[in-house]
């Protein structure tokens, strides 16, 4: 999954919003973005070495 950065920053910004009794299921999500967005960035790096190669 390839999201760009402004749509990570808006997917943190939609959690952030949500109402406390969702609280927990909010933290879940934002769990998730962050581990798309390290995938993604990992895919940047991974994708940056083998062009320099």
């Amino acid at each position: 999954m390839r999201l760009t950065w402004p749509e990570h920053l808006q997917t943190a910004r939609t959690l952030e919003l949500t109402a406390d009794d969702q609280r927990g299921e909010a933290l879940a999500l934002m769990g998730i973005a962050l581990l798309v967005l390290a995938q993604d960035l990992l895919d940047q790096e991974l994708d940056a070495s083998v062009s320099r190669s």
